[in-house]
């Protein structure tokens, strides 16, 4: 065998054995894997996962997966919490609505999408992207009704964004 020929051949079975290795050996860790899929709300997603040292910490992608969801409907209960003491003091049918029924289902979603994350990732992937289906639904009530309130907005990006994120970590369940 010619030294090209055996260059060649260490050539290839290095390229093979990196393209295997996992991602926090090249440096890249799999939240920062998943914030890259995340397009334009990179920055922001780099933002709300590094505040959460368990996220960072992930050792694969089902641990990912869960901490994901269970962040998600931590910051849902916060998002509800936040909207019925608003809905108090401001008792508009817009603020009801995203309080109860449509903040209602957005958790629901999250934590069906936790109670199939090991039987289902299908379904678990299904229910992570429903959950946005609410804060989407609130901003559109608000607006239709007229009400600005910076606060509800930013918690319902926030919630979206999540479950975006939920949703594309599930999407490599088996």
């Amino acid at each position: 065998m010619n030294s090209s020929t055996l260059f060649l051949m260490l050539f290839t079975l290095s390229l093979i054995l990196i393209s295997h290795a996992p991602m926090s050996t090249l440096g890249i860790t799999l939240y920062e894997s998943l914030c890259d899929q995340a397009g334009q709300d990179k920055a922001r997603c780099l933002e709300v996962l590094q505040a959460e040292p368990q996220i960072v910490g992930a050792k694969d992608n089902v641990e990912l997966c869960k901490l994901i969801l269970e962040f998600g409907l931590k910051k849902g209960l916060e998002a509800q919490r936040f909207l019925k003491d608003a809905m108090m003091t401001t008792p508009s049918p817009a603020i009801v609505q995203c309080a109860t029924s449509l903040y209602d289902g957005t958790i629901g979603s999250f934590k069906s999408s936790l109670s199939e994350l090991a039987e289902d990732g299908q379904t678990a992937n299904y229910d992570a992207k429903v959950a946005g289906d609410g804060p989407t639904t609130c901003d559109i009530a608000l607006s239709n009704a007229k009400i600005v309130n910076p606060t509800i907005s930013a918690l319902n990006k926030d919630i979206l964004l999540i479950s975006k994120l939920a949703f594309l970590a599930t999407d490599k369940l088996p």
